[in-house]
């Protein structure tokens, strides 16, 4: 039912904007006359009003970091969303059901043309899509007839700009591509929506992109209409969000600085009936404190300095079984300033380094030698995570932001003293520690020959450690064995299951007297591209043209170009003739050289690194040759003897043309006089 809902949503969507697309704007147009791009928009806002993200995209699992701004009034929210296996595939077959009735329209394929015209007004859709939040100050409530919780809209100007980006929607090289059967565009092509040939991988771990993988990027602000911030000098409010469709989702929302901000009420409600169209059904109010839920919802909250300002986190993690759609879920965190009847100060945990450990911190710029989740680790509180704040470090430009306390260590130093204390949000301590800010080892690598050599030097006064070494892309990673540090160690690691091109150095190491240290380094190492292979599988003359097929491949899975050449032997190369590709298939085709006897044709074929290989064939000689010549005049000596006869004659036959003319006229101009 959801997803018929959506795919009239989309289509009715696309019928507008094709339609709108259609009209042709006059020269002149009356001040009454509404402009073509106001007509656009209307369109759009009357297809996705009222949609929500999940309505657009039935994503695995997705982050949304929310951070509320200084003015309370306004929020900038980053997304991620991971849509994996068959719900990759439902998300092409929604796309190009919209192009039913079209020209290659809902064919089973997806097209790059199709995808343009999606990609052309995701952004303005996004733009009317319901947030599903709702920001209100004063005493704990849940909504209720009259009372729309979800006043919060999203806000897309030239200052605060809405993206949305996807990745893999169209994936390269994709094992089933052809060329659009239908499209005006040459560069067109299309991939199944549900692929079709056997051996399918949905293994997300392997290095190349697969039609089993799309990610979906969105940035914005959205603004809290009709709020009034009334309630916060009573510091009281309740942040409010209808989590139905979520099937596994992160939030995070970061608060502006309030002294003694927490969470003193949070519940899930479950159980009231969604409005599928526009979610705006709120059904009965419960009574603060009476819900009833799955408990499919948890949260966590911590304090992070960022600008020198201390600021509540909370962290909700949120599930929905989709199998009791269309059931509502929502959750409500009442927030408060006044202090909890019970509130105990923080306290170190087992797991904190002792007094006079080492914090270990690389040595590449500013880098994090305390994330929030050691913060986490090292000290409780009864009211959340409290934050870790360390003094010291004179020239280490120590600093700290929502991830963590982070230093910059100056060249050829190796250590310096720190304390450290964790404070809650009443300002409650635990005892102060000194430890040893210091950076653990020097790193030096190389890679040749597909095998990475990475040579770790500790520095004076660390202990034995335990190390790992990872190498880390993008889209893939592989790690070393442990190997124990006591002195300069060098680890070798296979780069066969590494893409072409950068990566990473990634050291993960522990030992006795010390925090675990964890730090990706950027050593200028590179994995080199193995060459492309290409073969020719048929080959004929047609008329005077040439057609090649052939096959072609890369054993680092890169985009390949292919390119041809014909000479005759003796004059130098040119370019020659029209390549198209299809999957790993090719086609040449191209004219001969005017009565060759030869045509050397010369394939070549490279990656997007500059790797290529050739592969060299003989056409032999270009069909046709002199006998299929149009006869042309015999050419005359200097004299013009033959060609000088023909015109002479020629003019003669014309003179005397005209003489007869004459007469004729003179004869009956003649008998009209007598």
């Amino acid at each position: 039912m959801r997803s018929s809902t959506k795919c009239n949503i989309w289509a009715v969507l696309l019928t507008a904007l094709m339609l709108t697309s259609l009209i042709q704007q006059p020269a002149e147009m009356s001040e009454e006359s509404m402009p073509l791009e106001a007509g656009r928009q209307s369109s759009i806002e009357a297809a996705c009003e009222g949609l929500t993200f999940e309505d657009m995209f039935n994503y695995t699992h997705a982050t949304f970091d929310i951070q509320m701004n200084d003015d309370w009034e306004s929020a900038y929210v980053q997304a991620v969303a991971w849509i994996n296996g068959t719900l990759a595939d439902q998300v092409r077959l929604d796309l190009e059901s919209l192009f039913e009735g079209l020209p290659g329209g809902n064919n089973g394929w997806l097209s790059t043309d199709e995808y343009q015209a999606i990609d052309s007004i995701a952004a303005e859709c996004v733009t009317q899509t319901n947030p599903r939040i709702g920001f209100r100050g004063g005493p704990a409530h849940r909504g209720g007839d009259g009372v729309n919780w979800y006043n919060a809209t999203w806000e897309n100007t030239e200052e605060t700009p809405l993206t949305v980006q996807e990745w893999n929607l169209m994936p390269m090289n994709h094992i089933d591509e052809r060329s659009c059967e239908q499209s005006p565009n040459s560069d067109c092509v299309e991939i199944p929506n549900v692929p079709i040939t056997p051996g399918r991988n949905c293994d997300t771990t392997i290095n190349d992109p697969d039609e089993c993988r799309i990610i979906v990027f969105l940035n914005g602000t959205f603004v809290f209409e009709g709020l009034t911030l009334g309630g916060l000098s009573n510091d009281e409010f309740t942040m409010a969000m209808n989590t139905s469709n979520m099937t596994i989702a992160d939030l995070t929302t970061t608060y502006p600085a309030l002294e003694g901000l927490r969470v003193d009420v949070f519940e899930e409600c479950d159980g009231r009936s969604i409005d599928q169209e526009h979610n705006d059904n709120q059904g009965d109010a419960p009574v603060p404190g009476t819900c009833t839920s799955d408990e499919t919802i948890s949260y966590e909250t911590r304090l992070v300095s960022i600008d020198g300002e201390t600021r509540l986190r909370v962290e909700a993690h949120v599930e929905y079984d989709m199998s009791t759609w269309p059931t509502g879920q929502d959750m409500f965190f009442d927030m408060t300033t006044e202090p909890p009847e019970v509130d105990d100060p923080p306290m170190w945990t087992g797991l904190a380094p002792s007094e006079g450990n080492i914090m270990p911190i690389a040595d590449d710029g500013v880098s994090h030698f305390l994330s929030t989740a050691q913060m986490d680790a090292w000290a409780t509180d009864d009211q959340g995570a409290p934050l870790i704040s360390c003094s010291g470090a004179e020239g280490w430009s120590m600093s700290s932001d929502g991830d963590g306390l982070s230093a910059d260590a100056p060249a050829g130093i190796d250590s310096t003293n720190v304390t450290c204390m964790a404070t809650d949000s009443s300002g409650q301590s635990t005892d102060e520690r000194n430890y040893t800010l210091q950076v653990p080892m020097r790193l030096s690598g190389t890679a040749s020959g597909g095998i990475a050599t990475v040579t770790m030097t500790p520095t004076t006064g660390m202990p034995t450690m335990d190390a790992v070494v990872t190498l880390v892309q993008d889209d893939s990673q592989t790690s070393s064995d442990s190997v124990m540090m006591n002195g300069e160690t060098v680890v070798s690691v296979d780069l066969s299951s590494m893409s072409p091109g950068p990566f990473m150095v990634r050291i993960s190491a522990g030992g006795t007297g010390m925090a675990d240290f964890d730090h990706t380094y950027e050593l200028g190492m590179s994995k080199e591209s193995s060459p492309p292979s290409i073969s020719i599988v048929n080959y004929e003359w047609i008329g005077e043209n040439y057609e090649i097929t052939g096959q072609f491949s890369d054993p680092d899975g890169d985009p390949i170009t292919i390119s041809a050449t014909n000479t005759d032997g003796n004059d130098d190369p040119y370019g020659w003739g029209t390549i198209q590709t299809s999957g790993n298939q090719w086609m040449a085709t191209g004219a001969g050289i005017p009565n060759a006897e030869n045509n050397s044709i010369v394939l070549t074929a490279c990656d997007n690194w500059g790797k290529c290989s050739t592969q060299s064939h003989e056409a032999g000689a270009t069909p046709g040759g002199q006998d299929d010549d149009p006869v042309s005049p015999p050419v005359s000596d200097s004299e013009g003897s033959d060609d000088g006869l023909a015109v002479a004659g020629f003019i003669i036959a014309i003179v005397a043309l005209v003489i007869v003319i004459i007469a004729v006229v003179a004869m009956v101009l003649l008998g009209r006089r007598k």
